[in-house]
């Protein structure tokens, strides 16, 4: 089964086991994609995982009007967008804090030193990206994060191509002003 588009799925959208076994293999592939996602806008866990657990709930539920026109992690970061920004709005949250060890699961085996190190400046630049307004953190998040192309950012965000490029451009011009002493301070610069 392709695992980014739905159009070629061989099962009837109707078939509730079948429709469960691809959300299950969908939550597999993507969860912590959406979790991380979610997290960038409530910066909260809890209400991250939460917003997670409601977007492959609503995913499960609305199967059958993905139309496959697009790619399904397209559809689904939609989702996470559009839910993470209602429970904004609907609950008037701004929560302000961070796990700490939010990118332990990412270093590599180091010294302990430099694991430290390492970890210190991502959750410096993870901070700081969290404090940008969310028309800049949204494309930082999908674009650095999440590893996004332009386009499907545009489609995700339902944005204009160029607005996505102007974003992106301006949000790394206030991350260089804010970033000036890490070690490694290129880290935003990997994909450009």
């Amino acid at each position: 089964m392709p695992k980014n588009q739905i159009a070629d799925l061989p099962f009837n959208h109707d078939n509730e086991i079948e429709k469960g076994k691809f959300i299950d293999e969908l939550m597999n592939q993507h969860s912590r994609k959406v979790y991380l996602l979610a997290f960038s806008y409530v910066k909260d866990k809890g209400l991250a995982e939460d917003i997670a657990q409601e977007v492959f709930i609503k995913c499960y539920k609305s199967l059958h009007h993905f139309r496959g026109d697009s790619q399904i992690t397209s559809w689904l970061y939609r989702i996470t967008v559009n839910t993470a920004k209602d429970f904004l709005r609907l609950k008037s949250f701004n929560i302000l804090k961070y796990p700490k060890g939010f990118f332990e699961s990412l270093t590599k085996s180091e010294s302990p030193e430099e694991v430290i190190l390492k970890q210190d400046q991502r959750e410096a630049v993870l901070q700081t990206v969290l404090s940008l307004s969310t028309k800049y953190r949204e494309v930082i998040i999908l674009y650095y994060f999440q590893d996004e192309k332009m386009e499907d950012i545009a489609e995700i965000l339902h944005l204009n191509l160029n607005t996505v490029k102007t974003r992106l451009s301006r949000a790394r011009s206030i991350l260089k002003g804010k970033i000036t002493s890490y070690p490694g301070d290129d880290l935003l610069e990997k994909r450009s």
